[in-house]
């Protein structure tokens, strides 16, 4: 298993995963009226990075295996 596929792969999906979350799908967040657009914005990306992480780090390690051990076969088979 390539560690660099692993990691990229694993990274990439985690933040699929969290990106419903990001853009405020399932849950809403109620906002101050002083709160300025980088304080939602960083509001936003934090509660979606960190809402569920613990599922989320299993399934992205999960396809992160899986997507690394087919493009290791198919880069063996080509050779």
């Amino acid at each position: 298993m390539d560690i660099k596929t692993f990691l990229l792969s694993s990274i990439v999906i985690y933040l699929l995963i969290s990106l419903p979350t990001m853009l405020g799908i399932g849950y809403v967040i109620d906002w101050m009226p002083e709160a300025t657009e980088l304080q939602k914005f960083k509001g936003y990306v934090m509660e979606g990075l960190t809402n569920n992480y613990v599922i989320k780090i299993v399934i992205s390690i999960i396809i992160g295996a899986i997507s690394s051990f087919f493009i290791q076969n198919r880069n063996f088979k080509l050779d």
